[in-house]
């Protein structure tokens, strides 16, 4: 077993590093696991002279990173002085647990997807690796620099636990000093890449992010040619994701509509962008339709994340596929509200949609764009009525502040209150006013008024 060397290890990592003999060979270079399977080790084949410079650079750059961050990204922790002797280029980083696997085996098409239904997997998997996406790309960016090579190989995904963690970030691209080692790959690259040559930027970066986001929701590349544009298959791809990039579902031009557009998955069909929440539509029509030629108008990673992070809440499950799906409220009549994968109708009791507000100024509240479905047995988290708070990445230790029963003799639903404080709700006229106090509860009825209490939330029944 190879005996790897560090040069000037931080606090916590051993001087030496056994490996195994076996490496995944790339490109680049090789990667190699220790032993004790916590550290992996990359050597590369053929460095530039530079190489160890912008290494450390990168390092610098991540070495305080808190957990929370760290968790999405590998970072370079220390660089390698020999193997077995011999003067080498590399570095060691942290080694992702064996289990995590490529994204791409998870969303390469619907078939990849459907395998994991099976086995007990639902949309909400998928929906919380988005947001692990994005939260790598926000950290990359907080930082002042890149990826420039965001695509499905690129991220070693957990669905279970809905973690992903990216990888490649010793090749990183800061302006004017760690400049771009590859273009992307295609499919995922913006199109002036293709055809103005433009480097890889955090610009660039907003485009394929948002590809990737809507690859893994959708399990379809929504932006695949779908004509040919020439003769030589390689020209016509690079025309096709460049000079006639076109998002597959743009309002006035079908050229690369797929035929199968909004049949029910399970019926061989292919999710629409239209599924996921407005919060989600509007980014996507600013990333691919208004950003496409803009990338001024590219939406960023955060605002990416944040969509993906409250899109949990407005969650609703299929009663006769199981499976869970963003509950299009903004569909009217009610009747048109369907299940995405199996297609059948929504059916009543329905859900109850909050829309959130908060307090600017004293008696002054204003919309924060998000809403909550709810229904019977639904708990309300703290992260939804305290303004300080965001959504968890698991709701495992969130704390539970009240709860949604069903009156069946009333048909009607009510928020019961779990917490200390006193909960009102109170009609648009003020005419009726209800209070709820620890266990007592409120009616949920369209258009009233529910507070939170002192310094909480307002919500409005929606629906």
């Amino acid at each position: 077993m190879p005996t790897v060397v560090l040069k000037n290890p931080p606090a916590g990592l051993p001087k030496q590093i056994q490996v195994s003999d076996d490496a995944k060979v790339g490109g680049e270079g090789a990667v190699y696991f220790s032993v004790d399977g916590k550290f992996a080790v990359k050597i590369y084949h053929r460095p530039r002279p530079e190489k160890e410079q912008l290494l450390q650079y990168v390092m610098r750059l991540f070495s305080k990173l808190p957990p929370e961050q760290e968790r999405f990204i590998l970072p370079p922790l220390a660089l390698i002085e020999s193997v077995d002797g011999q003067r080498r280029v590399g570095f060691v980083m942290r080694r992702v647990p064996p289990n995590y696997q490529e994204l791409v085996r998870f969303i390469l098409n619907p078939v990849c997807a459907a395998e994991q239904f099976r086995q007990g997997k639902t949309w909400s998997h998928y929906l919380k690796v988005a947001r692990s996406i994005a939260n790598a790309i926000v950290v990359l960016h907080g930082k002042g620099c890149a990826h420039s090579d965001i695509h499905f190989r690129n991220f070693l995904v957990n669905l279970d636990e809905g973690d992903a963690v990216m990888l490649e970030i010793d090749g990183v691209v800061v302006a004017g000093f760690l400049p771009p080692q590859v273009a992307g790959m295609i499919g995922f690259m913006a199109p002036e890449i293709l055809t103005q040559g433009e480097k890889p930027s955090e610009r660039t970066d907003r485009h394929s992010l948002a590809v990737l986001i809507l690859h893994t929701l959708l399990f379809r590349n929504v932006m695949l040619p779908l004509i040919d544009y020439d003769d030589d298959p390689n020209k016509s791809e690079e025309l096709g994701w460049g000079q006639y990039a076109l998002f597959s579902e743009h309002p006035k031009d079908n050229r690369h509509r797929p035929r199968n557009l909004g049949l029910p998955l399970y019926r061989r069909g292919a999710l629409s962008y239209r599924i996921l929440t407005p919060a989600l539509q509007r980014l996507t029509e600013r990333a691919l339709i208004d950003g496409l030629r803009n990338p001024e108008l590219r939406p960023s990673s955060r605002e990416c994340e944040e969509a993906l992070a409250t899109a949990y809440d407005e969650l609703w499950g299929c009663w006769q596929c199981r499976q869970y799906f963003p509950y299009p409220y903004w569909l009217h009549p009610v009747q048109r509200r369907a299940c995405p994968f199996c297609g059948e109708r929504c059916r009543p009791p329905y859900p109850v949609v909050l829309e959130l507000y908060e307090e600017r100024q004293r008696h002054n509240f204003v919309s924060i764009g998000r809403r909550i479905v709810l229904g019977d047995g639904f708990r309300i988290l703290a992260d939804m009525v305290e303004p300080t708070r965001k959504p968890p990445l698991t709701i495992r230790n969130e704390r539970v502040v009240g709860h949604v029963e069903l009156d069946t003799s009333q048909g009607q639903y009510r928020l019961v209150n779990e917490e200390d404080g006193v909960w009102t709700a109170r009609s648009p006229d003020g005419t009726q006013r209800f209070t709820a106090q620890k266990g007592q509860s409120l009616p949920i009825i369209k258009g009233y008024f529910v507070h939170f209490g002192d310094g909480k939330r307002l919500a409005v029944i929606a629906e």
